[in-house]
């Protein structure tokens, strides 16, 4: 059987999102969260976690968040940040984050991602190989610096994770964008039919509720909505299995 991972991302942000991902990783096929712990509603998520026993949580690493900002971060925020922050401020932002994550959960995470893909910067990246490395956790596969396509691949950041011996995916499947839920699915199944016996695969998404708060927080919408209900169809699972997947945690992906 190959195998993948299912991530539900930017666990904390807000209720809604994280009541989303609480019922995707019960009642549906994700099988890992990351957790965005300079988000408002972090704690919130930690404490249901706990209360609903959802154990598979990964770091979603933001450096900058919710708190610092009073607001949404942004694309641009990133961009200036990396322009105006020195590769040892960056790498001291990145430790500060991985270490209150361990304060606030009492462990490392179970595999480390990013908030708008950032950790394809080369200025926390070291950190993060380091620390995955010393704690044997995977990396996301990284994507292409932050004005670039999420769902493009950034080869010299792979080649680096790779040769450190820092796991990650052979595939990254996202499909974010769009409003026809059966386009995605199919979408994603195809894309996993390109994922050869050998290989392994993670599954992006971003699953949560539709609401008033969702709307003025997050470039996400009906996109959250469209991919809880993809997440909790037993007929999208099966399919899913029936391409000979198993639906793993990360732990599981490397057992």
């Amino acid at each position: 059987m190959k195998k993948v991972v299912i991530v539900a991302d930017d666990y904390g942000l807000l209720p809604c999102i994280n009541r989303g991902i609480e019922r995707a990783y019960l009642e549906g096929c994700v099988t890992e969260a990351s957790l965005m712990i300079k988000a408002d509603y972090a704690l919130d998520a930690l404490k249901n976690a706990k209360v609903k026993n959802i154990l598979n949580i990964g770091i979603h690493v933001e450096l900058i968040g919710d708190k610092d900002l009073g607001r949404s971060v942004k694309t641009k925020d990133y961009i200036e940040l990396y322009k105006n922050k020195s590769e040892k401020e960056i790498e001291n932002l990145t430790r500060q984050e991985l270490h209150e994550f361990e304060k606030l959960v009492g462990r490392p995470p179970t595999h480390i991602t990013s908030h708008k893909g950032i950790h394809g910067n080369f200025k926390l990246l070291n950190v993060l190989v380091e620390y995955a490395k010393k704690n044997y956790i995977p990396v996301r596969k990284p994507n292409t610096d932050l004005e670039g396509d999420l769902e493009k691949s950034n080869y010299a950041v792979e080649m680096i994770i790779k040769r450190a011996g820092v796991q990650s995916t052979d595939h990254l499947i996202i499909h974010i964008k769009g409003n026809d839920s059966s386009l995605i699915k199919d979408s994603i199944l195809s894309d996993l039919k390109k994922v050869k016996d050998t290989e392994t695969a993670e599954i992006l998404t971003h699953p949560g509720y539709f609401d008033a708060t969702l709307l003025k927080r997050s470039s996400l919408n009906y996109e959250r909505s469209r991919d809880l209900d993809m997440l909790i169809d037993q007929k999208f699972i099966k399919s899913i299995k029936d391409l000979r997947f198993s639906i793993v945690s990360y732990k599981q992906l490397y057992d």
